[in-house]
């Protein structure tokens, strides 16, 4: 067994001081790592940049010698079978998947936490925490020992999935899916607790009808972090940590996006907790695990967070089909739409998709928001094919299932297809080909009619001048430029500052300067490039943009009908 021991002397600097005992053969090299990445977060992160003072002393108290031999491994010989390692971590980045540590509370993920000894990951890793002064509150989803202080992880794997939360945070109790939860509040917001418990009951007896089957977890808690602008979520075998702007609980479409990112947490607890590709697990800590199947990850949990928040009526078939819209509408309005496909924007996402900068939208997809667009063809597809007898749903049935029968693998691409299939009793790797693994752009409007829904671009401007700017106190500056827009032809640049736009000085009325222009005008743009002043001539470019709505059709056949049915219930 590991045993860790966590203190927050002087949480102010910002500090996790850890003691790790480990008993170990006699006259052997013992091999301590730190992980460089965590599940769930697919970029290496080198943890161990903020572990500082690590020591190591026998049972004696004697110092032994301790080398460090790679950028996240230690190593030393052990003349003794007891020692004990020093380390502290400096935690002061609030992300999902980081450490933020202060006077009022102790946010811990495993990865950028825990040191282990090398052949000993199946071993139990117990740790004890020593709260800082007035801490009253721990949320952990890890086994209570000895007290609520003290938990512990049957292996390494569990301990790095298993969050901590220390503090004084507010904890809500309630009951839903078969199983016991709890809300993890931590900061202030302007919330309302209780619809957001009844919505969250309703949502979680949704997800877990879908499987027909025990709910997975004993128990499961949503860690719930305010913060002043961070917006995301990771999930774990057993809770999940998510952070919203504070003030994230209204107006209606905030409230909306807020518990959309909880029910999207929650699904990972079969999608991706369970339910995986084969590349992701057992995990490799050291090194990137690539997958080309990112997408069926996240993009289809990203179809069945907003379709579990319209099916347990907490939106309005309205509001769910102006988000389908919405969502739709960002992602072919992407240049890079059909640039790369969602099974490259899935292997490369170690290098690119947490790397964005001003020529991302360019040249990738996000295999989130496009890859549920094609899930919900996908879904369509599946309904149309089995004559409104099967779903996608009957595909995640089967999933899991799999996962029942061999836990501790995963499916490959070949058997995620051959699912697909089975299910719809067609041949299916041609949308697969075109589609996923291919760059070809979706017939959508076809697919949203096998369900009686009729698609509708709506044309909202004459011309784009396909720049995206940015304002500086009463400066402008380009953040992005569209390839093949009106900006981009004509030569303008990314951190370009506008200064004037036809000889008038640029202000935060610039729009009514150019309200009466049409497509075919010229607009002279004075800019400053790297503090030399360029005058550029820019044509203005009919607009590519798509705006969609999605609306039921007035006359439908019957197996519209039947899968409208069966699809919006």
């Amino acid at each position: 067994m590991l045993s860790y021991l966590v203190k927050f002397p002087n949480p102010e600097l910002h500090y996790v001081e850890i003691e790790l005992s480990i008993v170990t053969p006699i006259n052997q090299w013992v091999e301590m790592y730190m992980p460089v990445w965590t599940p769930g977060s697919y970029m290496i992160r080198e943890f161990s940049r903020h572990l500082d003072k690590l020591s190591v002393q026998n049972k004696d108290n004697q110092v032994v010698v301790c080398d460090k031999i790679s950028k996240n491994t230690w190593r030393f010989f052990s003349e003794s079978s007891n020692h004990i390692v020093k380390y502290r971590i400096y935690a002061n980045e609030l992300t999902v998947r980081t450490n933020h540590v202060n006077t009022e509370h102790a946010m811990l993920n495993g990865a950028a936490t825990y040191l282990t000894v090398k052949g000993y990951e199946h071993h139990l890793h117990q740790v004890k925490f020593q709260p800082y002064k007035d801490w009253k509150e721990i949320s952990c989803s890890l086994p209570q020992i000895n007290g609520k202080w003290e938990v512990v992880a049957e292996n390494y794997d569990l301990l790095l999935d298993s969050p901590v939360e220390i503090g004084n945070q507010q904890i809500i109790q309630f009951h839903a899916g078969g199983i016991p939860h709890e809300l993890v509040l931590i900061g202030d917001s302007n919330g309302d607790y209780s619809l957001l418990v009844n919505d969250l009951r309703v949502i979680i007896d949704e997800e877990v009808k879908l499987f027909a089957y025990p709910h997975p977890c004993e128990k499961y808690i949503f860690m719930l972090h305010h913060t002043d602008n961070v917006y995301g979520g990771l999930e774990h075998l057993n809770c999940s940590v998510n952070m919203v702007p504070r003030w994230d609980y209204f107006p209606r479409d905030k409230y909306l996006r807020t518990i959309s990112l909880l029910a999207h947490e929650y699904f990972h607890l079969w999608n991706i907790k369970r339910i995986r590709p084969l590349e992701l697990g057992p995990f490799d800590y050291s090194q990137e695990n690539y997958t080309r199947q990112l997408w069926a990850i996240e993009g289809i949990t990203s179809y069945y967070d907003d379709y579990f928040v319209y099916l347990a009526g907490v939106a309005s078939l309205d509001e769910y089909l102006n988000n389908l819209a919405t969502n739709l509408s960002n992602v072919v309005n992407s240049p890079g739409n059909t640039e790369q496909s969602l099974g490259e924007s899935s292997f490369d996402a170690w290098i690119k998709y947490y790397r964005g900068h001003e020529n991302t939208h360019n040249n990738q997809v996000n295999y989130y928001t496009k890859g549920a667009n094609v899930v919900i063809a996908l879904n369509l597809l599946i309904m149309h094919l089995t004559a409104g007898q099967k779903s996608l749903d009957d595909v995640m049935k089967v999933l899991y299932e799999m996962y029942l029968e061999r836990p501790t693998q995963g499916y490959s691409e070949g058997e995620l297809l051959e699912v697909c299939e089975e299910v719809t009793g067609s041949s299916l790797g041609d949308f697969f080909e075109k589609y996923i693994f291919g760059t070809e752009e979706l017939d959508y409007a076809m697919y949203f009619s096998f369900a009686g829904l009729h698609l509708q671009e709506v044309i909202q401007e004459e011309y784009d001048l396909g720049w995206v700017l940015e304002e500086r106190g009463s400066s402008f500056w380009v953040s992005k430029v569209n390839i093949g827009a009106s900006a981009a032809n004509a030569g303008l640049n990314a951190n370009d500052e506008i200064l004037a736009l036809n000889g008038y000085r640029m202000t935060a009325q610039w729009k009514r300067s150019i309200s009466s222009y049409s497509v075919g005008d010229k607009l002279n743009v004075l800019v400053s490039r790297a503090g030399v002043l360029k005058s550029i001539e820019m044509i203005l470019l009919p607009s590519r943009k798509k705006q969609y709505t999605i609306s039921p059709m007035d006359n439908i056949s019957v197996l519209q009908a039947k899968i409208q049915n069966l699809w919006l219930k």
